[in-house]
C-alpha cells in the first residue's frame, strides 16, 4: 500500500498561499476568533486540490459538556468543514476528560453530532488517559487517535494522524528520528503529519524523501480527493538536530 502524506507545521505561516507551497497539511481552529466561512472558502480556493485542512474544535466544544456555547462552536465547526471541504477534524480534550463512565457517555453523544461522510474524525486526549486505554477507546468510537509517533504507538487503521512537539531537549528531528516515523506509521491510506519544531520545513522535506525513498509513499493527493459536504520510538541524542 502506498501511504499518502499530508505534511503541515503549528499554525499558519505568512500568506496561505505561501504556506500551501511549502506544506500541504494545515489546522484551523473553529471558534468565535476562526475566519469567517467567506475568508475560509477564499483559503480553500487559493491552494492546490491535494491540500488538506484540519479543522480543530474550539475549546467550548473541546470541553464535551452540554452548554449553549458547545452549540455555537458545533455549529462553527461544521461551517469550517465545508468552507474548507475538511477531510479533518480534530477534538482535542483537555485534562479533565477522564476515562470515567460519565466522560465516556459524554463523548459518544459529541461524537454523533459530528459529520461522519468523508470527515475522519481525529481525538487527542490529554491528562490520566493511558495510551493503550485511549486507542481502545477511539476504536470503539470510530476515531482517529492522535500520537506522538516518537512516544507512542501509531494504533492500526487505514488513517494515522501524528504530532512531533518540540518537548525538552528536543527541538529538531534529524533523519534517523524521523525515518523511525515513517516506519511507525507503516503503510495505510494517509498519514497526517504536524511538525511543531522551528525547522519544520526542513522536517518536511526530509519526511517527504525519506517516505518516497522508503516505501513509495505519495505526496498529499496522490489519490482520488472526495470532498465533504507498533512499538514505542525513542530519540536518543545524536538523532536530534
Amino acid at each position: 500500500m502506498s501511504t499518502r502524506y499530508h505534511i503541515g507545521a503549528k499554525g499558519l505561516r505568512g500568506s496561505i498561499e505561501a504556506y500551501a507551497k511549502r506544506f500541504d497539511l494545515l489546522e484551523v481552529q473553529a471558534d468565535a476568533h476562526s475566519p469567517s466561512p467567506t475568508a475560509l472558502r477564499r483559503w480553500r480556493k487559493a491552494v492546490p486540490p491535494h491540500f488538506e485542512f484540519c479543522v480543530v474544535a474550539g475549546k467550548s466544544l473541546a470541553a464535551v459538556k452540554d452548554s449553549p456555547e458547545q452549540a455555537r462552536e458545533l455549529e462553527m465547526a461544521v461551517e469550517a468543514i465545508t468552507a474548507l471541504q475538511a477531510r479533518c477534524f480534530l477534538l482535542a480534550t483537555p485534562v479533565d476528560v477522564t476515562p470515567s463512565t460519565v466522560w465516556r457517555e459524554r463523548m459518544a453523544r459529541l461524537l454523533e453530532k459530528l459529520p461522519r461522510d468523508v470527515t475522519t474524525i481525529v481525538w487527542e486526549p490529554r491528562g490520566v488517559w493511558e495510551h493503550e486505554q485511549a486507542a481502545a477507546a477511539a476504536k470503539k468510537w470510530g476515531v482517529v487517535l492522535s500520537v506522538d509517533p516518537v512516544r507512542e504507538a501509531v494504533p492500526p487503521g487505514p488513517a494515522a494522524y501524528v504530532r512531533l512537539r518540540a518537548l525538552g531537549e528536543t527541538h529538531s528531528y534529524g533523519e534517523s528520528a524521523l525515518s523511525r516515523v515513517i516506519s511507525a506509521v507503516g503503510p495505510r491510506r494517509d498519514a497526517y503529519v504536524v511538525l511543531e519544531t522551528a525547522s519544520a520545513l526542513t522536517e518536511c522535506k526530509t519526511l517527504r524523501r525519506l517516505a518516497a525513498r522508503g516505501d513509495g509513499a505519495e505526496r498529499g493527493g496522490g489519490g482520488r480527493v472526495v470532498r465533504p459536504r507498533v512499538a514505542t520510538m525513542k530519540v536518543r541524542d545524536d538523532e536530534q538536530e
